[in-house]
């Protein structure tokens, strides 16, 4: 064999090589998918296309405990709820298709613990499995509860660590404010008398004040979506992912780039929650 044939054959076994170890990476977002593909050696590789060979959009889901972040998806996904409270222990992937605006998306939903904070770098993502792929989201869905308007500033919080740790212009984020339904729900008994009424109306009106104080900064210094929805009831959760998936398929329409204004006000209850299809 002359030089020539041996570089060409050096080449050839390092090209299949390269085309090998290709074929054996692994796909975290396939494994918790729970692809089984196999590999037949020797010959042309028999795998299960992977989630990232479509065009994934990838939403997570953060929040303080038991403000129902679980209870949203599950309620989306498969139309159930539980009135049982079980803290979430471990991450959970939900791999609906949606349909918007004549557009199809295969949307993967992250249900993770709650994280004391966000991930600032790579080194932290990787650190800990519950961070992974927190920091290449397509956007995130904020929670908190309404009822207890102090766990807004959890995701404040959460909020401030993503804008100084990533570049957020054109990832959407959509605050939800959850359990609607537990909204001044308490009536006072004919033995209270006035008394408890009026302590009643007070802590509504204080509430009230609180959530509009908290929309204007969302909407008008965040530039971020805003839906109120009650999980319990189903009551506007297909909104909450309609609104997200708008924000999504207006930013793919032009190309990435995001407007500077805030998205339509979309927290009543008149809206047409209906035109985003899940498949």
């Amino acid at each position: 064999m002359n030089r020539l044939d041996k570089i060409k054959d050096d080449k050839q076994n390092k090209s299949n090589c390269n085309n090998q170890n290709k074929i054996l990476e692994l796909d975290l977002d396939y494994l918790e998918r729970g692809g089984g593909g196999t590999l037949a050696v020797g010959g042309s590789p028999s795998v299960e296309p992977s989630p990232d060979s479509l065009d994934l959009v990838k939403v997570v889901l953060l929040g303080a405990p038991a403000v129902g972040k679980t209870s949203i998806i599950q309620q989306f996904v498969w139309s159930d709820f539980s009135e049982d409270y079980v803290p979430t222990d471990r991450k959970h992937t939900f791999y609906p298709s949606v349909i918007i605006n004549e557009h199809l998306y295969e949307v993967k939903i992250t249900d993770v613990p709650v994280i004391p904070y966000f991930p600032i770098n790579s080194y932290y993502e990787w650190a800990h499995y519950r961070f992974y792929g927190l920091r290449n989201a397509t956007a995130y869905i904020l929670v908190f509860d309404l009822s207890n308007v102090e766990t807004f500033q959890y995701i404040r919080t959460l909020r401030d660590q993503m804008v100084e740790s990533r570049d957020m212009r054109n990832v959407p984020v959509l605050v939800v404010g959850n359990k609607q339904d537990l909204l001044c729900s308490a009536a006072p008994t004919a033995a209270s008398g006035l008394q408890q009424l009026a302590m009643a109306e007070s802590a509504c009106g204080d509430s009230r004040e609180k959530r509009r104080n908290i929309v204007n900064l969302v909407r008008k210094h965040w530039k971020c979506g805003y839906v109120e929805c009650s999980a319990k009831y189903n009551w506007r959760v297909i909104a909450v992912f309609k609104e997200l998936m708008e924000m999504i398929d207006a930013l793919e329409c032009t190309g990435g780039v995001r407007s500077a204004e805030p998205p339509p006000e979309s927290s009543t209850g008149q809206a047409n929650e209906n035109r985003c299809a899940v498949a």
